[in-house]
Formats: structure tokens, C-alpha cells, sequence
């Protein structure tokens, strides 16, 4: 291996190899960003091959996801679906898979004059740490927001401040944050937290973005918004109560895509559903088993056009689906 390679070279192949199998980029791309020759990038790529530094191989059976994906537009209106070609339980490796795709198709549509509105959460974490790590297109918009409240009652909570922080780094934007609880006592005080011109001006950001990507959560005790601090255990029994099978932004709905309880919507620091529902292009991401039921009724909600989950959540979305007929 790497016989007659010296240190520079070697160096420059793995920069070529990386960006041309991990991140996707063209020859012609990798040639402008290392200051060679196209020609140079290729003979780059054919000697990694000859000695060794990568390999390839084809392991049967292979998730059909072409077929996986047309099935989720036979049963909802939704406007694309990308599912992430992954098997096992290694929920991080599928989070990874998935992150990856959602991080380029927003690369894609995002505009220099955009505002980027988000959410918190452990997938929205993942999402900043690609842009942060494994992306390297250089894009632009104008801001970034957070969509919700992410003040909780532990001090590490959410990780708001990096996530938005990440997003506005890589896209060379003003990053915006919601600096109150995401669930308040009383509607009153949401109204009068609402109207406060130091959080009126970051709602109005956030509802004028075009351009909205999110988690899809699962509704349980395991929820990162009761583990969080972020409902309290009254607020969580009542949801539950309900029929709340998922959540998106800190609202609760049922598996026909209903909220499930007004009077906690209400405190809700954030937009409102109406308002998500309203935006061109909403990007949900939902992966892991145990949210299906929650993917369904964010799909029949309409809250979600664009959605991204791994094969094995697919596959499950799928099942339920089967079995409701």
C-alpha cells in the first residue's frame, strides 16, 4: 500500500478520494478547490485505487429504495421523499446517513437571500455537526432561526446556541435564537412574551423564512422534551392522555396529524403550526423505529413535503401503514 506515494501526495489523494466519494463533489469541483488539473484529479483517484486506499464492494440484498420511496407517494401528497439506504441497529451510523442527504438537498434550494428556520433536538444536533464537519459547497443565505423556544431546565438542554451557531457559520448568515422557555405557565404570559419587541422581531423572522427543516419527534417518556426539561410532567401526562403520538417544534399531535391539546399549544413559545404549515418548503427528518407512528401523522397533518428517514424507519412507516388498511 501507498508504495512510491510520498507525504504530499499522499496528502493531496486523500483529499481528492474524500471529497469525491464522501462528499460528492466533481472532479471539476475537487481540480478548482486543489489547484490542479482535472486530468491531475483523476490519475489522483485510479492511483488511491491501484494501491489500495480504496475499495469496493456490493452487498447483497441491497434496500430497494427507489421502490421504498414510491410506495410513501402512493399513500400521501408530499412532494419528495429520501430515504437513506442503511440496515442494522446502529441508529448513529442511520442518523449520519440520513443528515447527509438532508444537508445536500438543502444546499440545493437554498437561496442567498433566505432566511433558514429550525428547530432543536438531537437530530437538528447531528444536522449542524455535518454542515460543521462534512460539507464543504459553499453556500449563502441571510439568516437563521430558531423556530421555538429552547430555554429548559438543565444548563447543556438543547444545544440551540450551537445549532444555530453551526448553521449560520456554514451559510455565512446572522444567526438568530428564541431566548425564552419553550413552554411558558399561562397564556397570558406567552401573549405578553409574544408581543416583547426583544422576541417579536425573531417570530417574524422565523415566519417569514420560506425554507423550514426539523425533526419529527416521537411522543414518549424518552421524548428529548421531557428528558430536557422542556414540558414538565403534568404538561407531558396530558399530551399523552390525549393520543399524541409525535411532535414537531414542541407540538403535540395525534396520528391523524391533529394537536392534541389547545390550552398547551397556547403557552407554546414559537410559531404556530398554521404558519409552518404555510411555508414552501417543509423539511422533516424523522429516524429510528419508534417514530413511524409520528412520521404518519406528520405526513397526513401536512406539516411535512419534504421527508427524510433511513430504510429500517421506512420499512416500519410502511408496516403500520400496511396494517391500517
Amino acid at each position: 500500500m501507498t508504495k512510491n506515494i510520498d507525504s504530499d501526495e499522499l496528502n493531496l489523494m486523500l483529499n481528492v478520494v474524500k471529497k469525491y466519494y464522501e462528499m460528492g463533489m466533481t472532479q471539476e469541483q475537487i481540480a478548482k478547490e486543489e489547484f490542479i488539473s482535472k486530468s491531475s484529479v483523476c490519475r489522483l483517484i485510479k492511483k488511491a485505487s491501484a494501491n489500495g486506499i480504496i475499495s469496493f464492494s456490493i452487498n447483497y440484498p441491497v434496500d430497494a429504495v427507489d421502490d421504498l420511496e414510491n410506495e410513501f407517494y402512493r399513500y400521501f401528497d408530499i412532494d419528495r421523499v429520501v430515504i437513506a439506504p442503511t440496515s442494522g441497529d446502529d441508529i448513529d451510523a442511520r442518523m449520519r446517513g440520513t443528515c447527509r442527504l438532508v444537508a445536500s438537498d438543502i444546499c440545493k434550494m437554498i437561496l442567498p437571500n433566505d432566511i433558514l428556520a429550525v428547530s432543536w433536538g438531537l437530530t437538528m444536533d447531528q444536522l449542524a455537526s455535518t454542515f460543521a464537519t462534512e460539507i464543504i459547497i459553499n453556500k449563502k443565505c441571510d439568516k437563521v432561526v430558531m423556530m421555538n423556544g429552547s430555554i429548559a431546565s438543565e444548563v447543556h438542554s438543547t444545544k440551540s446556541s450551537y445549532i444555530v451557531g453551526q448553521f449560520a457559520d456554514f451559510f455565512s448568515a446572522r444567526g438568530y435564537l428564541m431566548p425564552v422557555p419553550m413552554i411558558v405557565d399561562t397564556k397570558e404570559t406567552a401573549d405578553m412574551l409574544k408581543a416583547d419587541s426583544h422576541i417579536k422581531y425573531v417570530l417574524e423572522y422565523a415566519g417569514a423564512s420560506r425554507l423550514a427543516v426539523f425533526s419529527i419527534g416521537a411522543a414518549s417518556y424518552e421524548s428529548v422534551l421531557r428528558k430536557r426539561g422542556a414540558y414538565s410532567k403534568e404538561d407531558y401526562d396530558d399530551v399523552l392522555t390525549k393520543g399524541a403520538v409525535g411532535d414537531i417544534i414542541g407540538r403535540c399531535f395525534d396520528i391523524n396529524g391533529n394537536l392534541v391539546s389547545t390550552s398547551i399549544d397556547d403557552r407554546i413559545m414559537g410559531i404556530d403550526m398554521k404558519i409552518l404549515k404555510s411555508k414552501k418548503i417543509r423539511m422533516g427528518i424523522g429516524v429510528g423505529s419508534n417514530k413511524a407512528r409520528a412520521i404518519i401523522g406528520a405526513l397526513k397533518g401536512g406539516m411535512v413535503n419534504r421527508l427524510y428517514m433511513d430504510s429500517v424507519t421506512a420499512k416500519e412507516v410502511r408496516r403500520l401503514l400496511s396494517v391500517a388498511q
